[in-house]
């Protein structure tokens, strides 16, 4: 199903050819992100991601843009809390032009100082932007609440103090330390030549020795007791999270909590969805989700609700967990979020750009690429029991996290603690 090849100095290449279709999509995953940053330089990952697309060694930023966009293809990046990812979407015939401008922007970035200077304002007003956003916001501070003292915690595009802070040769060294050979995986799907890409890949790369990768800071949670954070501001709608901790990448619940997932809180039909605004009305926007990560995660559910809805919506979302915990799962309820699951997991890789992301997104951050098949029938395997099993274990009181942003909401503290406090004791 994959080809997976790994080269002297660490780097490896994975591939899937993709009979029928007239595309490929080609990706650049580097094993760092924010959690990889001291305090001083929180958004540096998300900062030298920007910078990639001003210019390389051999191409300008017009010329980058220009050259895979001209052919009719898109680009584009991303920064997340482990990984960043540069990638591209092209057809198949473009795989040598497009292999070599992506290669040398990850390898060679010129980190012009006025380009540093004009992104450094752009960035900022990224973050001014999240700011105002109050989804964003409670994300936020959900996530501060849930990592303490970790840079899982903080902003992945950083702090005004810390991005006015950083300096060219902050950026250089982050660089030279993570964009490795050994900390990068080459990731494409779809109407590709194996061995264009393999000759692309080897010049770009192969004179590059190994290096040694840095360990991760693993996150150890010692909370004891639930935390809330309330911050009342002056917008329509109360923002809201509750959360648990999760599970990691590799952990072998992981399909378990996948269905728990869908059947709580992923759907039009999962519990939350019919409970919160089908039968309430009590939001318009309700889901829950997973967060995982090499060594932790997170579970949690976040609600748009009314300013007078928020007290009902908390007790309603705490109903629901403990009814979780307390009374199963019924068989109907299972197969539905098993095939709903299932469905999804097998229809994104039927796109070339979503089958380059799972390939590369796994195969660093796990070693290994799980096929279809294989996702099937872990899928199946699960039972009401194990849905049960993981909910008791993950949906703990003393570890709950609880975050909201909204009109005077911080009126309304002492009765969501009062909420809380009663389902500690449920």
């Amino acid at each position: 199903m994959y080809k997976i090849r790994e080269y002297p100095n660490g780097l490896r290449l994975i591939t899937k050819k993709m009979p029928s279709v007239a595309s490929a999509a080609l990706g650049f995953w580097v094993n760092t992100g924010s959690r990889n940053e001291e305090t001083r330089l929180n958004g540096v990952s998300h900062y030298l991601e920007h910078l990639l697309f001003k210019g390389s060694r051999r191409f300008s930023g017009d010329t980058i843009k220009e050259s895979i966009e001209g052919l009719g293809g898109s680009l584009n990046a991303f920064t997340a809390e482990e990984n960043t990812c540069y990638y591209a979407k092209f057809l198949g015939k473009h795989l040598k032009k497009v292999g070599t401008v992506l290669a040398d922007m990850v390898l060679h970035p010129l980190l012009k100082p006025k380009d540093i200077e004009k992104e450094r304002t752009v960035i900022i007003e990224e973050i001014k932007m999240y700011k105002d956003l109050p989804a964003y916001q409670v994300q936020e501070i959900y996530d501060a609440i849930t990592w303490p003292g970790h840079a899982l915690g903080r902003n992945i595009a950083g702090t005004i103090t810390s991005v006015s802070g950083l300096t060219r040769r902050d950026i250089a060294a982050y660089h030279g330390r993570w964009y490795r050979p050994a900390s990068v995986v080459v990731s494409c799907a779809g109407d590709l030549d194996e061995e264009v890409l393999d000759a692309c890949v080897s010049r770009a790369f192969g004179k590059l020795k190994r290096t040694q990768e840095a360990p991760i800071d693993v996150f150890t949670d010692a909370a004891k007791a639930p935390c809330i954070r309330i911050v009342s501001k002056d917008i329509e709608q109360t923002n809201l999270i509750i959360g648990f901790p999760g599970l990691e990448r590799t952990h072998k619940d992981r399909y378990a909590l996948g269905v728990m997932n869908v059947l709580f809180g992923g759907n039009m039909s999962s519990r939350l969805f019919n409970e919160v605004r089908e039968k309430r009305g009590l939001a318009y926007a309700i889901a829950s989700h997973a967060k995982r990560f090499k060594d932790n995660g997170a579970f949690f559910v976040y609600a748009g609700v009314d300013r007078k809805n928020f007290v009902e919506a908390t007790h309603v979302i705490l109903e629901e967990t403990a009814r979780l915990k307390r009374d199963g799962v019924a068989a109907g309820e299972l197969r539905r979020a098993k095939e709903f699951l299932t469905a999804q997991s097998v229809m994104a890789l039927d796109d070339t750009m979503d089958h380059m992301l799972w390939m590369g997104e796994a195969l660093l951050n796990t070693g290994m690429v799980q096929t279809k098949e294989e996702v099937r029938r872990r899928i199946a395997r699960v039972t009401a029991a194990d849905v049960v099993r993981v909910a008791r274990r993950l949906l703990s009181p003393p570890r709950m996290r609880v975050a909201a942003v909204g009109p005077q909401v911080a009126k309304e503290e002492a009765v969501i603690r009062k909420a809380v406090d009663s389902f500690a004791r449920s």
